[in-house]
């Protein structure tokens, strides 16, 4: 919708003249907004089609470069390193093509004025990283603990995989693609480019929090239903940090001191006592 804007010169101006000026000024309707929301969705899952296409040959690439299909004796552990690293290799190209795209999404919304991606340090700085952390971690142990209590299968079922790999040489893999690739790539995608764009649109700041945290756990459907309750409660929480500080950066702070932490308490917990039957 265009508004036309004219502006008279001074009464005193030479030979009566009147100066104008012609502004075009836009302001966003509501099927403005929710066309902004349809296509940011459907980025959204282009982005993780890709990613996901990614992984799947990264996956491939490895096989053939550790030669998994051929018969060959194996080193104490090197099965294991391996499978761990084919693990970390898929993520690793997961995280770096869905990065990739998000920042050149926000790059060409940049140019128009829109851009969803801040990585402002907050008000309160290292405090407020702090605060955001640990009041993460609080509720995330009572949940679990929680969980454990109820339904101790399900807690073990969704660390399981984990665990087995933290046991691994190459265990220190998982830490970087879950302290650093995850949060970056995750947190770009759907607390940024997703809720950005949303959190703009007629759906609003509940709305925007409630569909990226739900899409958000969907991405780890593997997982039981308290995973993927646990999931979705944590992304509200990333939602509420960034919205709360007005930047991305703390939830992926938050987003990766949480999964380092889970992934340095598998690695050194003694006997896998976390997941222990």
């Amino acid at each position: 919708m265009s508004v036309s804007v004219e502006d008279q010169g001074p009464p005193g101006a030479p030979g009566g003249a009147r100066l104008e000026t012609r502004q075009e000024i836009r302001q966003e309707t509501p099927q403005d907004g929710w066309k902004s929301a349809w296509l940011a969705l459907a980025a959204a899952v282009a982005i993780v089609v890709l990613a996901t296409a990614a992984g799947f040959a990264a996956t491939a690439v490895f096989d053939i470069w550790a030669r998994i299909d051929e018969p060959r004796a194996y080193a104490a552990g090197e099965v294991e390193a391996l499978m761990t690293a084919r693990v970390a290799a898929s993520l690793f190209a997961f995280q770096i093509v869905a990065v990739l795209l998000v920042f050149a999404a926000d790059a060409r919304l940049r140019r128009l004025g829109r851009p969803f991606l801040s990585f402002a340090m907050p008000e309160g700085g290292l405090r407020a990283f702090l605060v955001a952390v640990l009041a993460l971690i609080v509720l995330a142990l009572v949940y679990a603990s929680l969980v454990y209590g109820v339904d101790r299968a399900a807690f073990q079922h969704d660390l399981g995989p984990f665990a087995v790999m933290m046991q691994s040489r190459a265990w220190w893999l998982i830490l970087i693609a879950a302290g650093i690739g995850a949060p970056l790539a995750e947190e770009c995608l759907f607390r940024g480019m997703l809720y950005g764009s949303l959190r703009r649109s007629p759906v609003g700041l509940y709305g925007a929090a409630i569909v990226t945290a739900v899409l958000w756990a969907l991405l780890h459907a593997n997982y039981s239903v308290y995973g993927l309750v646990a999931i979705t409660l944590i992304g509200l929480y990333l939602a509420y940090v960034r919205e709360r500080t007005g930047s991305l950066l703390t939830s992926i702070v938050c987003h990766g001191a949480y999964n380092s932490l889970i992934v340095l308490m598998l690695a050194f917990a003694p006997g896998n006592a976390l997941v222990a039957g």
